[in-house]
């Protein structure tokens, strides 16, 4: 039996991260299902706005938070398209919804909307004990993002005192699937909706309604994630969401194209959007 030899296995692990994460994962497993949840929570206010709709759209104005890393950092990881690229896709997916940027001939702006983009990444930390499991120190935060109070994985079930004895207690396969996937590294974007009225005069308010979508992240370039996870989690943009919606989208959702001269069906092409960029700007500031 041949030995892989020190001398091997180090120059090895010199090369492993010049290699996508995605393409490690198609190499070893082959490739993997892209998996969309997204889940929307609405304020009291909220609940009562009436719902956006082509027919009867609602104006806002924008800012956008950019790209963030909202867990911890992974080496050799290429962040998303340009901005301006996301900035589109985003406002070209709330166009289809009923969402559209204030102009000056159009109906007055009632909405203010923020959007941020980038990763939540399980931050784990390993004991001197190489043979222990390690802790995931924001296991709770990400199941949060991805809507578990709504399937019974609320502050409750974290705290010592009240939580379930686990493996005595029934949890339901929505809550199952939600707590082991927030095990894993995703791929996150975040739109709110607040008074724009409010918001002028500065007062401190909840947003009428914020979107979460995420998806696992290990397997796929958040270039190519980023138009699939829009065109399922747009659909729940103000849109309350008793439970987070779980989309299985490898084969779905792909650009829509006319037979004989191709042709790319696209939302605001080529528009101007008044998306103010305050990603840069002071703490202070936003």
């Amino acid at each position: 039996m041949r030995r892989v030899t020190p001398a091997f296995v180090v120059p090895l692990l010199v090369l492993l991260p010049a290699v996508s994460r995605a393409g490690i994962w198609e190499l070893i497993t082959g490739r993997r299902d892209l998996e969309v949840i997204t889940v929307t929570e609405l304020s009291g206010r909220g609940q009562f706005l009436p719902p956006a709709s082509p027919d009867q759209p609602q104006y806002y104005i924008a800012a956008s938070l950019g790209y963030r890393d909202l867990g911890a950092s992974i080496a050799g990881f290429s962040e998303p398209p340009h901005d301006k690229d996301v900035i589109h896709l985003i406002s070209s997916e709330l166009a289809k919804q009923g969402f559209l940027p204030a102009k000056t001939d159009s109906k007055p702006p009632s909405l203010l909307l923020v959007y941020t983009w980038g990763t939540l990444n399980a931050e784990r930390f390993y004991g001197p004990d190489p043979s222990r499991p390690s802790i995931q120190a924001n296991h709770r935060q990400m199941v949060r993002f991805l809507g578990g109070a709504k399937v019974g994985l609320g502050s409750d079930f974290f705290n010592p005192l009240t939580a379930p004895i686990m493996g005595l207690t029934a949890q339901s396969f929505d809550a199952q699937n939600i707590y082991d996937v927030a095990r894993e590294d995703l791929y996150v974007m975040i739109v709110a909706a607040y008074d724009l009225e409010s918001a002028l005069e500065r007062k401190r308010q909840p947003p009428l309604w914020i979107t979460r979508i995420a998806a696992p992240s290990l397997g796929f370039s958040f270039s190519n994630v980023l138009p699939s996870m829009l065109s399922i989690g747009g659909q729940q943009f103000g849109r309350d969401t008793p439970r987070p919606v779980w989309v299985n989208a490898t084969d779905k959702f792909k650009p829509t194209v006319r037979l004989g001269e191709l042709q790319l069906l696209e939302y605001m092409k080529g528009e101007t959007l008044p998306v103010v960029d305050v990603s840069d700007a002071p703490l202070e500031k936003k």
